[in-house]
């Protein structure tokens, strides 16, 4: 993510001063500013945190690792350390948990947020503002929902508490209909359709294990 703090190059995302912008579905919760999307076409993505005004300032900083998707779960001066699974899921321990890990047949509850790989919002069962859910988690049994297999790979060992941001391969996401988790609107779900053959970015925090 970038924090606006100053002028945008025209070559990286077209802006121009007090452009028409709408809020997207990217919200942050608990921040002062919202994600705006430029309006005009041939923008492939121009997300950014913007004031309401739809001002454009005159610096660009990047921000710390982790605000892209959450803010304040990474530090200033961290670096990500980030694990590979056998079959291919890349991702990064936010924060530890506590208590039994997740282990198959066990019943899990889990909040998290869906995005493409260039950072594009697509749902978040937290509550966030537009377009996420109302901090409802999800309830799966590992090894019985029909959960995409990256997903429940990542879910499994995991203990309450503990936050992971992962990178799912195609081939571990949506490979078929029917697979979980779905977003509830029809907008979201047909985002997760059209691009089912790229890398898919879940945020993940467990929040229960219920043991059989």
């Amino acid at each position: 993510m970038l924090v606006l703090e100053g002028q945008i190059a025209p070559s990286r995302l077209r802006f121009q001063a007090r452009s028409r912008c709408t809020p997207t579905r990217c919200c942050e919760h608990g921040d002062t500013f919202v994600r705006q999307q430029c309006s005009r076409r041939g923008v492939s993505f121009g997300t950014a945190l913007l004031a309401s005004t739809c001002l454009v300032p005159s610096r660009v900083l990047a921000a710390d690792s982790g605000d892209w998707s959450s803010p304040g779960l990474a530090k200033p001066g961290d670096s990500a350390k980030y694990e590979r699974t056998a079959s291919g899921v890349v991702y990064e321990l936010i924060s530890t948990g506590s208590g039994d890990a997740a282990a198959r047949g066990d019943v899990v509850q889990f909040q998290y947020t869906l995005r493409r790989a260039n950072g594009y919002f697509i749902f978040a069962t937290i509550e966030c503002g537009v377009g996420c859910g109302d901090g409802t988690p999800e309830v799966a049994t590992l090894g019985k929902t029909p959960l995409i297999a990256g997903l429940e790979e990542l879910l499994t060992g995991m203990r309450p508490g503990e936050k992971r941001r992962a990178l799912i391969p195609p081939s571990l996401g949506y490979v078929k209909d029917g697979l979980l988790p779905q977003p509830p609107d029809f907008g979201q779900r047909r985002q997760v359709i059209v691009h089912a053959s790229e890398p898919l970015v879940f945020e993940v925090r467990l929040v229960k294990v219920k043991k059989p």
